[in-house]
Parts: structure tokens; sequence; C-alpha cells
């Protein structure tokens, strides 16, 4: 089993919501993401896709996007991000999604020796990489508690644990949030996460290691559409 990771994936199957408005390097972007993936990813691999999977508003309007999903080899593990409107109760979107989609919300789901948790969190103020509200400030807070929730669904005796964000924990710089410093207490391997989009800013620096964490930003763009590989699990 091997485990990638890709965010960001805006599908809109169902909606009115092109991406190319965006920029060129979105058209016809589902058919760049079957096509990679299908080239990289085998059925026993895992993708983690921390967040913004569909621009639907409602379960019923996501349905041929997850079936776009289902129909890409592996299982994937799945994140509410700030533009999944349709995601209502993790209950009710258990119930929705394909067998081969495991949607995580301040929970975890092991494979093997191999632990994942997923927490959405929200934009640090700190790190100053968009404009932030006092209400801002005050989600960001709630999302560190649930955060820590998240961390400590995991069992003991992990040899590998994951973290699956939607919004970045670092500054292009490598400087900390809180979050990292409640993860690093908790125990986190590996931390995922994508949100921020092709633009003005290099996003390399991102990918980094600090202290005994290793940072892994995965944005659909950024990554050209393509699963970034993350780890052999053997």
């Amino acid at each position: 089993m091997r485990i990638f990771g890709i965010s960001d994936l805006h599908l809109s199957f169902q909606v009115n919501k092109p991406m190319d408005v965006f920029g060129e390097v979105w058209q016809g972007h589902p058919e760049k993401i079957r096509k990679a993936w299908t080239e990289s990813v085998r059925s026993d691999d895992v993708v983690l896709i921390p967040g913004d999977v569909s621009w639907a508003m409602r379960l019923d309007e996501a349905r041929e996007d997850f079936a776009f999903l289902d129909s890409l080899p592996g299982s994937k593990v799945i994140l509410k991000g700030n533009h999944d409107y349709w995601w209502s109760s993790l209950n009710k979107v258990k119930q929705f999604v394909p067998p081969t989609v495991i949607p995580l919300q301040n929970s975890s789901v092991v494979f093997g020796d191999i632990g994942i948790a997923g927490s959405r969190l929200w934009l640090d103020p700190g790190l100053q990489l968009e404009h932030t509200t006092e209400e801002d400030r005050k989600i960001w807070e709630r999302e560190l508690d649930r955060l820590a929730i998240s961390l400590k669904t995991l069992p003991p005796g992990l040899k590998t644990r994951i973290l699956m964000t939607h919004y970045p924990p670092i500054s292009l710089e490598g400087k900390p949030s809180r979050a990292v410093e409640i993860a690093k207490e908790l125990g986190c391997d590996i931390w995922v996460f994508g949100h921020m989009h092709l633009g003005t800013l290099d996003y390399a620096g991102f990918n980094r290691t600090v202290d005994a964490t290793r940072f892994e930003f995965i944005s659909a763009d950024y990554l050209n559409f393509c699963p970034k590989f993350i780890l052999d699990a053997g």
C-alpha cells in the first residue's frame, strides 16, 4: 500500500462552476486528474483529499462527482474544505458516498500501522497568508480544539501518524502556527494540506520538515493535477 495526496479537486459535474475561469491551467482538469491518477495509483493505494472536493451545494448535486472519484483506483480519504457546501453532517456524508470514499471530520482512520487523522482547521491570523477578520480568529480558536480531538482519536502504537487539514498550518517561511504545537504534543509525522492556489506566491516553501513533522502542500493545480506520492506503507 502506498499513500498519495491531492486536494482541492473542485469537481462540478452537476453544477455550473467551470474552473477555467481561474486560469488556463484548470481547462479540462477532471480529465487531467483521471489520466494522472490512473497512471500512478493502484487499487490497494490510499489517496488523501483534504477538502474542496465538489462545488455542489447539496449532497444530491455531488452524486456525479463522487461517481467520478469512485471510478478511480484506490481508497480515498476526504475532508471538508471551505467550499464543500454540500457537506452536512458526517453521518449523512458517510451514508451518501461510495464504499471507496472515507470521510473524516475531527476523526481518523487506520490502515495497518498507518493512522490518518483529519480536521478542517481555519485561517491562522498569525500566518498572514490571507486577510483575516475577528470572526476568522474565533473560528480558528474553535478549530484548534477540533484538531486536537482528531489526533486523540488515533490509537497508540502506530508506525506513522498522518494529519490532513484543509488549511495550511505553517507560513511559506516555515513559521509554525499554534496548530503545529498541538500536533507536536500529540504526535504527527506527516501533515498534508491544500486550500491555496496558484497565483503570485511560490508555494514551494510549504514543503519542508519542521522538527519531526514533514509538511506536504498538495493543492491540485500546484501538483499539475497529479496525486503526490507521500509514503510507501509496505
